[in-house]
């Protein structure tokens, strides 16, 4: 709380002194405290000053602004570790034992905030997929944005609901589902500049005879001349009539590199409509399919645009 000014002090004691009025009607006169009152004017008596004393400076910090840099280090070396680990591994360091308590507020203090990972495959940083993954740039920088189209499955169920809610401070937030899941439903689904295409829905997994007919019957209709379908290594995908269908209408198949969902903009189109699907919580496979249908409804050409350019494909300005 910030401190009275000097001027508001000596007018309190002016007033006092000169109208000797008692410490509480002096207080409520000025809307102060009666402690406040009292101790301005013992001090002034003491003193001849009405100014507040200098602040102390209150405890001295456990760690010093270096120590403080090695545990974000620590962090950073390890960012899943527990308050116990890092105040054990700081001693293991540099001598010092501070409580898990002190931990939390330095970590606190770093705006180091602990959240769910995002997790990605280990196998990325092999040698080997790293030059996959140049390779792969290198050949779908050949190819026009207008002519992408990234295809992938995802699956959904009866038990989708939305996992965070409101409730009062120290009180549980309360929800329902069913325990029971049901069969699972798998989406398949093309993502381009046109919008969202070839969806189909299914009860089960994708096998190779699934996503044949997916290919046939669904996606090759809706390709054009020139299209590049891009997709990922699903042993479903790499069968040898899936490349004939989609060469034979005039266009052309890419499979992502190894471990590299982060180059398919799709992924995040199935965040919203999962997203859509948890707040719609259908319970039957009628309402499944219509809540399907409303979520892939709500993508907009600037959500594909979005997810494009997250994903590192430019997309020109008009």
């Amino acid at each position: 709380m910030k401190a009275y000014s000097n001027d508001f002090r000596a007018k309190i004691v002016e007033t006092h002194l000169k109208e000797k009025t008692s410490i509480v009607k002096t207080a409520q006169r000025f809307n102060v405290s009666y402690s406040f009152v009292w101790k301005l004017l013992r001090r002034y008596e003491q003193t001849g000053e009405v100014q507040p004393r200098p602040h102390g400076g209150g405890q001295s910090p456990k760690l010093t602004r270096e120590q403080v840099e090695q545990v974000e280090q620590l962090v950073e070396a390890k960012n899943d570790a527990t308050l116990e680990e890092l105040s054990h591994q700081l001693y293991e360091q540099i001598g010092i034992r501070i409580s898990r308590a002190t931990m939390g507020r330095i970590v606190q203090k770093l705006q180091l905030t602990r959240k769910k990972k995002s997790l990605h495959a280990s196998e990325a940083k092999s040698e080997r997929v790293q030059k996959l993954r140049v390779e792969y740039w290198t050949t779908i920088g050949e190819v026009k944005l207008a002519d992408l189209i990234f295809i992938d499955e995802s699956g959904v169920n009866l038990a989708m609901t939305r996992r965070y809610a409101r409730a009062k401070k120290g009180q549980r937030a309360y929800g329902e589902c069913p325990i029971q899941r049901g069969q699972n439903v798998t989406m398949i689904g093309a993502l381009s500049l046109k919008g969202f295409l070839a969806p189909l829905t299914f009860a089960g997994w994708t096998d190779t005879t699934t996503f044949k007919f997916y290919v046939n019957q669904v996606l090759v209709p809706q390709l054009w001349s020139g299209a590049c379908v891009v997709m990922d290594n699903l042993p479903a995908h790499k069968v040898a009539a899936i490349r004939e269908a989609i060469e034979a209408a005039g266009a052309r198949l890419v499979y992502l590199s190894p471990s590299s969902p982060d180059f398919n903009p799709i992924e995040n189109c199935w965040s919203k409509v999962k997203e859509y699907l948890r707040s719609f919580a259908a319970r039957t496979y009628s309402e499944l399919d219509e809540a399907m249908t409303k979520a892939i409804a709500t993508i907009t050409l600037q959500d594909i645009i979005g997810w494009f350019t997250h994903c590192c494909y430019y997309i020109p300005s008009n």
